[in-house]
Parts: C-alpha cells; structure tokens; sequence
C-alpha cells in the first residue's frame, strides 16, 4: 500500500528533525543544544526562533526567503530589536550587522544565493554552472559555533580529495577557489599556488621554504603559519570578523594596490602587516627593493605572487603584464644562494639580460648571453 502524501511528509519532518538531534552528537561530539542556533540562552523558543510551521515558499519552514533570513538576525538592529521584543532573540545577545559587510565593493556574492542548489557537491564539477555563494557554504546553520564557524561543513584537501570535516581553515576556501570546475578566467587554482612542494609558497598549508626572511614582524617566524583570513577579510578591524566584505579589492584587510605607479608606502599596507616595511626599503633581503618600490614605484605583485610560486624560490612570478622577455627573449629567473641571483627580462623599459644582484648591493650589470651551442 503506497503511503498517502500527508502521511509522507509529516514522517520526513519527524526524521529531519531526529538528524537535526542526532548528527551533531556522533559526527562532532556535542549536542545541538551546545551549538549557537541550539542554546536557548541565546534563541529562547529553541527550534521555533526559525522555523515556522507554515513558512515562506520554497524555504524549510522559514518565514522570510532564504536570502535575507540570516539577515534577521545578522542584520541592522532595528529588525534585531523586533526579534527581541518577540522574544525570539535574548535581549544579551551581541550581534554584528553583517549585512552591511556584503554591501562594500568588494564582498561574496551572496546576491547569487538563489542560484544554491540543496545538496550540492563542492568543488563543482560543472564548468557551465554559474558561480555563486550562499551564507551556508561556510556556516552550517544548525551545527556552526562561535568557537568553530564552519562546524558541520566538508572541506577540500591540498590535492582535491573531499574531507569529512574541515580541520584547517584552507579546506573550507579550497572548496570553491581551488579544484572548482568553473573558475573564472581570470582566477587560478589556489592550492596549486599554497603546495608546500612549490618553490615557494606563502605558508597557509605549511612553515615556508625560506629560511631567511629578516623583514618578518614578531612573532612571526620562518616556521610560522598563517591562514587565508590573515589576508582576506573585513578592512574595518572593530567590525565582524572573516571574508564578508571590503572597501579594498579581494576582500583584503589593509590596501594592496596590483599595480605600477606609486611608491608610497601605504599602497601596501597588507604587506607590511607582516613584514617590516624598515627592513624591505632597507635592503636587508634584496639589494635593489628601495629602487624598485620607492624609486621606480613597481608593485609588490608585479615580481611576488602573494599566494606562491610553482617555478621560483621567494614567490617570484613573472607573468605580470609589466613583465616581458629581455632582448634575448629569454624571461627567467635564477636564485643562486646567500641573496645573490639575475634575472633575463625587460620591465619599465630597462632590459635585463641579465640583471645581476648580490648582498652587497653591488651595481646592477648587463652580460651578453654566452651563444648557445
């Protein structure tokens, strides 16, 4: 005898709601009611503080479309302090307007939201399928923590494989801007760049390469790590934490400006977080860094991938497009110990074929390329 719908749906809504109880208990070793949409010390009507028995269309029982009900409560205060006064939300409760954090210039599109699919599988495997971003890609709803944002998520590994839980920060990002099938064009695979196996790599998976780096800030050190939030994430320091929105491109903390044509050192705040902008002008690692930055006003990123570098030592990257061949056509770079090394290529005019560099900061000099045999 086939079950009747009514029957059938009142029984899904039971089993939903057991796996809500359930899952959180024997995949992560807490119950849903020590998760920060669970306790009622924060949403007093527990379940019912979200989910309506009649809801909005489309949505899980919800009673707003699934594109501003985060917003309910992770919006501005006024539509907080009407959750309040209905007893939904518990009058302590501190919130940040994150909201307001995908209103900057740069931000996740979560204006794409409509374009989540339930269920859907990351990495995607569909180079036609619309980029998009919804708030549930990165905080699960029922099992997120404020000790543990992405509780209750799969992540990506360094080499693709789908992870059960996410233990380090770059398997969450890894799930869209590492192995997703349609990455723009202008975009590349992330953690090909962050492999601990390239010549070089900003240490986000593992302690560098590079066992001099004077320029360092304390209490960093040539062992340390960093995360991807290091980097990306809300340019206002007293705002919510995490890579919602910024005024400055890439959803970057502190100004960091791609391009030629300025020497001031505030165009690259983000750099100097971490290094010593003393100890770059000054030398200490590459003789020629105060020529090229505060003289010639050529951007960090026009020699340094900030994420890693596949074929060079010191995240040297020579595909900007400030960079072409030298005269000889040749465009390399070789390292050759103790801060010493040349480089065949030409930029802002000048031909280096190739430009020799040692400690000693001796002058820049051409050679002829020994005639190949």
């Amino acid at each position: 005898m086939l079950m009747t719908t009514p029957k059938r749906n009142f029984l899904l809504c039971v089993m939903s709601a057991l796996l809500i109880w359930i899952l959180p208990s024997s995949l992560y070793s807490r119950s849903f009611f020590e998760t920060s949409h669970g306790n009622k010390n924060y949403l007093p009507k527990g379940c019912q503080s979200c989910h309506r028995g009649h809801g909005a269309f489309e949505t899980p029982m919800l009673p707003t479309t699934k594109e501003q009900f985060c917003f309910l409560c992770h919006g501005n205060s006024v539509t907080r302090d009407k959750l309040r006064q209905d007893g939904l939300l518990s009058p302590d409760v501190f919130l940040h307007d994150i909201q307001r954090e995908f209103s900057k210039t740069y931000h996740h599109p979560i204006e794409t939201t409509y374009l989540h699919r339930y269920g859907e599988t990351l990495p995607e495997s569909d180079p036609s399928m619309p980029r998009h971003v919804a708030c549930v890609d990165c905080h699960h709803h029922h099992y997120v923590t404020e000790a543990n944002k992405h509780l209750g998520l799969k992540g990506t590994g360094v080499d693709g494989a789908r992870l059960r839980t996410i233990q380090r920060e770059y398997e969450l990002c890894f799930n869209c801007h590492a192995y997703s099938a349609n990455l723009p064009s202008d975009q590349t695979n992330k953690a090909e760049l962050l492999k601990t196996d390239n010549a070089s790599y900003h240490p986000v998976i593992g302690p560098g390469r590079n066992n001099y780096v004077p320029s360092l800030i304390q209490p960093l050190n040539v062992t340390s790590t960093i995360t991807c939030t290091d980097c990306h994430g809300n340019d206002d320091p007293f705002g919510p934490k995490g890579p919602h929105g910024s005024t400055f491109e890439n959803i970057l903390k502190k100004r960091f400006t791609a391009s030629d044509g300025s020497g001031s050192e505030a165009q690259y705040d983000l750099c100097y977080s971490c290094h010593s902008s003393a100890s770059i002008l000054g030398n200490e690692s590459f003789p020629y860094h105060f020529k090229h930055v505060s003289e010639l006003g050529t951007s960090c990123r026009t020699c340094h991938n900030p994420h890693g570098s596949i074929q060079y030592p010191h995240l040297i990257d020579l595909t900007s497009i400030s960079i072409n061949p030298s005269s000889s056509g040749a465009l390399s770079y070789d390292d050759q110990g103790d801060r010493t090394g040349e480089c065949y290529l030409s930029c802002h005019g000048r031909d280096h074929n190739p430009a020799v560099y040692s400690p000693a900061g001796q002058p820049l000099s051409t050679r002829r390329l020994l005639p190949r045999e």
